[in-house]
């Protein structure tokens, strides 16, 4: 979705920090490139080893913000043969996809209404529980080894192109292919991969690029934050323990 200037993030996002989140979805797209205390919350997310994942954007254009801040998961959305949806955004900045066309959602006409929807918002939703899940069943690894246990896990994309690409990013993110082991990843770099990534609308000159420091074992309560308009829900992931322990138990699931 795309957010109105009422949008209170950068607020919202320290919020969510500061009260132990670890995962962070942002499923919406806002002008947010220059806008200073924006900027300064995502590194503050980064520096306090938070998964910062959100929508490419829905124009079919070049990767929106918060997408395209470096050290942002950028997900763009493919449909159900893997294919990039039409309206999905590209560029560098893109780091993996998800389903995002035909998704069956909660709707807002009533409590039970539900309805089928489409975008990279749906797309972001789906990365995000992904990282939830290696937060939950790997706690020990920093923000930056979770994404890298996504990117490197990714499946290759239905055509055949080569990865990273700015349609597919690093391929389709996999849930199961993120939580299996991984020793190369488990045991390598803490640092966020995306960090050095360059912005391709380039970043304001006034603007000073600032360290994000890297940390150490993760710690707190793995959660989500669902930013709608100016309405903010931190939404703690309590059940991902209770999924990965019937994960466990059930081999053949996926």
């Amino acid at each position: 979705m795309v957010a109105g200037p009422e949008l209170r993030f950068a607020e919202a996002l320290r919020y969510a920090v500061d009260r132990g989140a670890k995962v962070v979805n942002m499923s919406f797209a806002a002008a947010l490139r220059t806008d200073r205390d924006a900027r300064s919350a995502v590194q503050y997310a980064l520096s306090h080893d938070v998964v910062l994942v959100a929508g490419s954007g829905n124009l079919g254009a070049e990767v929106a913000y918060p997408a395209a801040f470096p050290g942002v998961v950028a997900v763009g959305a493919i449909d159900r043969k893997g294919n990039i949806w039409e309206k999905s955004d590209r560029g560098p900045e893109v780091s993996v996809v998800a389903p995002g066309v035909e998704i069956r959602d909660a709707g807002s006409k009533s409590p039970t209404d539900y309805r089928y929807a489409t975008g990279t918002s749906d797309a972001t939703a789906y990365v995000s529980a992904i990282a939830a899940l290696v937060r939950a069943k790997y706690p020990s690894l920093s923000a930056g080894q979770v994404i890298r246990r996504m990117i490197t896990s990714a499946a290759a994309p239905p055509d055949g192109s080569v990865t990273p690409n700015e349609r597919y990013g690093y391929g389709i993110a996999s849930p199961s292919k993120s939580l299996a082991a991984n020793p190369a990843v488990d045991d390598g770099p803490r640092d966020n991969p995306l960090l050095a990534r360059v912005e391709s609308q380039g970043a304001p000159e006034s603007v000073a690029a600032s360290a994000v420091p890297v940390v150490g074992a993760a710690g707190g309560t793995p959660g989500w934050l669902y930013v709608a308009g100016g309405v903010v829900a931190a939404l703690v992931v309590a059940g991902v323990g209770f999924l990965v322990r019937k994960g466990r138990q059930a081999p053949g699931a996926h």
